[in-house]
Order: structure tokens, then C-alpha cells, then sequence
């Protein structure tokens, strides 16, 4: 309540503060005996400062759906109980369901898009994405989970292998035309990409080419299924800055490690070998695994 000693606002300037027209104030005071306010001598309506804040949450409630004469007789803090409510109501209905897999509205997008075999569109969103996100971002908020998908979809006979194969030959000419004019103009040194002998598989290997590219180095892409002599034979002809191998989740830890550790033993010293991958768990002396493309980007000394 409003006393004459204390400072007051009229119904204009509570209007003005609170964004609430002076018709409705009272008409709400009149129907719902809120806001409360006393007369001042002249006979006009006084109000309290705290009629401010009172008010202001008044009016968020309402604008949760509640309708005045449902308020008339609630406290502030029963005012302050129902918006917290409604409010945390609404931030639950914004979070995506929880299901085992990504179930994001642009995934369901690519996976349909696989589904019924169309390049072309396929293509569209990738391009989409390429353009609005940075490479970094492409590969890893895009790229990856729809690989998992797809994985997954597969092994669960959603998708068959010739759906999976398609995805995968759509995104590898995509990396590859992303990739290759970025490194063609590269100043920086030479980085040599490619898998050991058994892994017959290279879209991770196009990732990182990707990678390498825009911090500006240039790929020599050796591609899949090469042994480590032939490896480090082109270590040696190009003396690049790094060799960097992609090693797949299917690879057997042994035999990775026994090639990692003969293409140490044949690739000049100051040559860094760089491993990465799902099945890059361990490496011998003198050989750094890289557990994402952000260590990759980051080793490459790409802009911040």
C-alpha cells in the first residue's frame, strides 16, 4: 500500500515503467484489485514503487498463458511460483528428445537423402552446411555424426550397404573437391596422408586432408592400403613437415603397431608421424596420437 509520506508514482509514470496502458491498469484494479494504490488529495490514483516490480510480473505471467481474474488473489511469491514453473515447462518442451542416436532435423534431412539415393540433394546440404559453418565445424558438428548414423542405421538393417556405400562416395567427392583447390594454393609445408596396408578405406584420411588444408599446408595424398615402406619412401622424396596416418576402428592394434613402429625406424628423424583415428589407441616411441581433428588442426598451427 501507498502512503502519502513515502515516494509514489501516478498511473502515467507506472504505465511508463512498466509498459502496461493506463487503461488497463485500471481495469485490472477495478476487476482483480490489483494493482493496489491509495488517492492521493487531488482525488488521482498514488501507487508505491514496489507496485513496479509487482506489476512487471504480473504481466509476465499473463503472458504465460494465465488470465488475469486467475491472479486476483495470489501473492507475489505465488505470482514469482507460477512463472518459474511455466518457465521451466517450456524450457523442457524445447529440449530434443532423448533417443540413441543424433535426431537432429538437418541428420534426418542427409540420411533421407541417402535413403533414396540422391546425389544431388545430398550434395546441396553439404554444400549448405560447408558454406555456413567453418571446415573445423563441417567435419565435426556434420560430418562425423552422419557417419555414425549411417554406421549405425546399417548395422541395424535401416539402411543397407549399398545405402551406405552411396553416402560415403557422395562425401568422400565432396572432401576431395573441398580439399584439393585449398591445398594447390598452399604455401606452407607438405603433409603426407594415407593408411597402412589392410585398411582399405580412406574418407577419415580425406578429413584430415581437409585439415590440413586450410592451416595452409600442402597434402600429398598417398590414399589407402600402402605399405610403410612405400610410406616412408615418400617421407623421404618430399621431406614434409608430418606424415600423418588414419587408422580405422577395424584395424588390428598389433599389426598398426608393428607398421608404425618399422615406418619410425625408416622415416628421417626431425619427420613427425602423426596417427589418428577410432583405432589409434596406442603408438611406439617418436609417434603422436591425435585424438581429434582439433589436436590435428591445432598441431598444424591453423588460425586461431
Amino acid at each position: 500500500m501507498a502512503n502519502e509520506d513515502t515516494t509514489t508514482l501516478n498511473i502515467g509514470a507506472l504505465s511508463k515503467a512498466t509498459g502496461v496502458p493506463v487503461e488497463t491498469i485500471r481495469t485490472w484494479e477495478r476487476r482483480y484489485g490489483f494493482p493496489e494504490s491509495q488517492r492521493n488529495k487531488a482525488g488521482h490514483r498514488i501507487y508505491g514503487l514496489t507496485t513496479i516490480e509487482e506489476l512487471r510480473l504480473i504481466t509476465s505471467v499473463i503472458d504465460q498463458g494465465y488470465r488475469p481474474s486467475q491472479l486476483k488473489d495470489c501473492s507475489q511469491d505465488e505470482l514469482q511460483d507460477l512463472l518459474d514453473r511455466s518457465t521451466e515447462a517450456e524450457e523442457a518442451e524445447e529440449e530434443p528428445p532423448c533417443v540413441e542416436e543424433p535426431c537432429l532435423e538437418w541428420l534426418e534431412y542427409w540420411v533421407k537423402a541417402v535413403r533414396t539415393l540422391d546425389r544431388e540433394l545430398l550434395e546441396g546440404y553439404f554444400r549448405s552446411e560447408f558454406s555456413r559453418l567453418s571446415a573445423l565445424q563441417f567435419l565435426e558438428e556434420r560430418v562425423a555424426p552422419f557417419l555414425e548414423a549411417v554406421g549405425e542405421r546399417w548395422a541395424r538393417g535401416d539402411l543397407s550397404i549399398l545405402h551406405e556405400h552411396f553416402g560415403s562416395e557422395c562425401l568422400h567427392d565432396f572432401l576431395v573437391s573441398a580439399w584439393r583447390p585449398l591445398s594447390d594454393m598452399a604455401r606452407g609445408e607438405r603433409v603426407v596422408l594415407g593408411t597402412f596396408s589392410g585398411e582399405h578405406h580412406c574418407l577419415g584420411t580425406h578429413m584430415v586432408a581437409l585439415v590440413t588444408a586450410i592451416t595452409g599446408h600442402k597434402v600429398v595424398f598417398l590414399g589407402a592400403n600402402i605399405p610403410a615402406t612405400d610410406i616412408a619412401l615418400a617421407a623421404k622424396q618430399c621431406e614434409p613437415k608430418a606424415v600423418a596416418l588414419s587408422v580405422s576402428q577395424f584395424a588390428d592394434p598389433a599389426t598398426t603397431v608393428m607398421s608404425l613402429t618399422k615406418l619410425r625406424e625408416l622415416v628421417p628423424e626431425q619427420t613427425e608421424i602423426l596417427v589418428g583415428g577410432a583405432g589409434a589407441s596406442i603408438a611406439p616411441k617418436g609417434v603422436t596420437i591425435l585424438g581429434s581433428l582439433s589436436e590435428l588442426y591445432r598441431y598444424l598451427d591453423g588460425p586461431e
